[in-house]
């Protein structure tokens, strides 16, 4: 098993297509494995391949959502850090700099060693290149985790064929047709019978089929209201796997990444007209 995650890891790995930040990502797993492997803690070990191989997967998933994105002149972004939001920061081998943090009213989070920071306003890769820097002061070449477990607020996350896909503010009763309408309406290419909705955060996703073609119809039956953290993800193709799907939206946010990201509010939204 580790000698294919090996081979795997390496054909891979020197892919010139990959970005510096992932290669540092499965340099730390890779090296994590292998400090088990070598200690002969094999479970642990095992589970550090597999995130070294989830990694490589998760990267060639984003590279051609990508190539897709440029496709039509579209640009992908990362994930914004706002109030509320909930962080666990991991630093490898200094389990007593572990926890989690909560982003306070006022943009900042405090810290182990460093104090306060203001973070509201970075993407995840910001805040994981400040703390390393500010770490370094105290820790020999320290090497931080971080990972998104909630995100704050009264919003939510709207993906896939619509024309403003990002994260919306939510305050009141809004509906799923009305996160829509508010985000320029779907694309062209958009499946308008099979749009996901994953509700319960991180922790306890739940996913539902939503029938929106049957809502503009005048059926209102799938158009639910939305709630704090919902991801809304209107796809291009029929899906038919809804966990599967779970899993490709799902980790690559709680690791930062975002398509499309844009912070929106119902009451103030860009004005442009469709493309």
């Amino acid at each position: 098993m580790f000698w294919i995650n090996f081979l795997l890891f390496f054909f891979f790995f020197l892919h010139p297509a990959f970005s510096e930040n992932l290669i540092e990502k499965i340099k730390i797993t890779y090296k994590k494995a292998n400090y088990y492997y070598q200690r002969g803690e094999y479970q642990k070990a095992e589970k550090e391949y597999l995130e070294t191989l989830r990694l490589i997967d998760e990267y060639k998933i984003n590279l051609k959502d990508k190539n897709q994105a440029s496709s039509k002149k579209e640009k992908t972004t990362l994930y914004t850090i706002g109030e509320g939001d909930i962080l666990y920061i991991s630093v490898w081998q200094n389990e007593d700099l572990n926890q989690e943090i909560i982003v306070r009213p006022d943009g900042y989070a405090s810290f182990p060693l460093i104090g306060d920071l203001k973070i509201s306003g970075l993407t995840i890769p910001q805040l994981d290149k400040l703390l390393t820097e500010k770490l370094k002061e105290y820790i020999r070449r320290p090497e931080v985790s971080i990972t998104l477990r909630k995100i704050g607020g009264s919003r939510v996350v709207l993906l896939g064929e619509v024309t403003w896909p990002g994260v919306y503010h939510v305050d009141g009763t809004k509906t799923v047709l009305e996160l829509i309408g508010m985000a320029g309406d779907f694309t062209l290419d958009a499946v308008k019978s099979s749009v996901i909705l994953i509700r319960g955060g991180f922790l306890n996703p739940e996913v539902r089929r939503l029938n929106i073609a049957n809502v503009l119809k005048g059926d209102l039956t799938d158009n639910v209201v939305l709630q704090s953290e919902d991801i809304v993800f209107v796809p291009k193709t029929f899906i038919s796997n809804l966990n599967y799907v779970i899993n490709q939206i799902l980790e690559p946010l709680s690791g930062g990444s975002m398509v499309y990201s844009k912070w929106h509010s119902f009451d103030r939204l860009p004005r442009e007209k469709k493309p």
